[in-house]
């Protein structure tokens, strides 16, 4: 994020509205551009289709095919994904779209997060995995027997569906960005497949679902989250602070009760090493956890002064009733609370400041954007 210290709320939310697109292409950095392809083409799948056809025309590629779920409760805008190639270089590219603001369809498939056997042997995300299936028919035709290079690709939850493109279809590379966790390690690339995940510094997504169940790795989620607020003044910013802290906790050990009880004890994994883009952007192939998590802290901080506010809220207020809201409705088992209560809570932590900047590091390092941005100052600068 050094070009941008901080991420304006369209940027995360809307990923496709700004553009352009491509504004590099064709330009020979001298190296190999697929990763950086690859993002722009995560970003563009979110575009309406009549866009991203568009687009694809005016580099030279060709758009073979649009993917498209069964819809419950969403209006079309756009597309789940789509089918291109390369005609220059002999790439094929299968896009999968992250989550769409305010799409339901796109919601239920992240909450399904019982783990199910999709395939002999393999454990995953229920709605990752229900919602590949419903997208996999117009796959086959490009997919099963390949003639060149063939990748899939994805942010955020298309990074979800990527990767069980890869697995389904194993002659194809794998390259996602801000992907979560999709489900045990049952589910694996084959040997020599090429597979490279992107993370950008403290982005949410890759670290849900939490690699088990338990109420340590959920207040430990918890805890990444509580980083962003500033460090407490006085008295009552201190025992506010606790009592938020504590009410986390709480909110961890229903979950995991509940979780236990539902018998989710796989632990979720993410298949392959991680490309991590740091504080400035920069990136590092598998960093040790110990290096992450300071870096991580750093650039929580640095965000706030970015920001020129504290954070959330001085006392954390309004997060800490959105939190006691949720736990209260969680032990109750009243489902119309829960999910009011869950609405104001995202409503929260995602809220912009004056300005429309998104305030919560963890949500602002997840937009599209940033991987692009990346990708394109490190081909700059290999090809200098």
């Amino acid at each position: 994020m050094a070009e941008n210290p901080t991420t304006r709320g369209g940027e995360l939310f809307f990923p496709a509205a700004d553009g352009p697109f491509f504004e590099w292409y064709p330009t020979n950095f001298g190296g190999d551009r697929t990763d950086l392809i690859c993002a722009e083409l995560s970003r563009l799948a979110y575009a309406p289709p009549p866009r991203i056809e568009t687009e694809l025309r005016r580099i030279g590629f060709e758009h073979l095919a649009t993917l498209e779920s069964r819809r419950l409760f969403s209006v079309r805008a756009a597309a789940d994904g789509f089918v291109c190639g390369d005609p220059r270089e002999g790439t094929l590219f299968a896009v999968f779209r992250g989550t769409e603001t305010g799409n339901l369809d796109d919601l239920l498939a992240n909450l399904l997060v019982d783990p199910v056997e999709w395939r002999p042997g393999i454990v995953v995300h229920r709605g990752y995995g229900r919602t590949f299936d419903e997208l996999r028919d117009p796959l086959k035709e490009w997919l099963l027997t390949p003639s060149g290079r063939t990748i899939a690709t994805g942010h955020s939850l298309g990074g979800a569906l990527a990767t069980l493109c890869a697995t389904d279809f194993p002659a194809a590379e794998l390259v996602t960005f801000g992907a979560p966790r999709v489900g045990t390690d049952s589910l694996r690339l084959r040997p020599r497949q090429p597979g490279r995940r992107y993370v950008h510094c403290c982005d949410l997504v890759p670290r849900v679902p939490p690699a088990r169940f338990t109420a340590a790795n959920l207040e430990d989620l918890a805890d990444g989250l509580l980083e962003n607020l500033a460090p407490p003044e006085g008295w009552l910013a201190v025992a506010s602070q606790g009592a938020l802290r504590q009410a986390a906790r709480l909110a961890a050990g229903t979950v995991a009760r509940i979780a236990e009880g539902r018998g989710w004890d796989h632990p979720f994994v993410h298949p392959g090493p991680v490309v991590y883009l740091d504080r400035h952007g920069d990136l590092h192939l598998d960093p040790g956890l110990e290096s992450i998590s300071t870096d991580q802290r750093q650039a929580r901080s640095d965000y706030r002064e970015a920001l020129g506010i504290s954070g959330l809220r001085g006392d954390g207020a309004p997060l800490l009733e959105a939190l006691a809201s949720l736990s209260g409705s969680l032990l109750r088992g009243d489902q119309a609370s829960f999910r009011a209560a869950r609405e104001r809570l995202f409503a929260e932590i995602s809220r912009s400041d004056a300005l429309g900047r998104v305030v919560v590091r963890d949500l602002a390092d997840h937009a599209a954007i940033h991987y692009v941005r990346s990708l394109l100052r490190a081909a700059r600068r290999s090809g200098e």
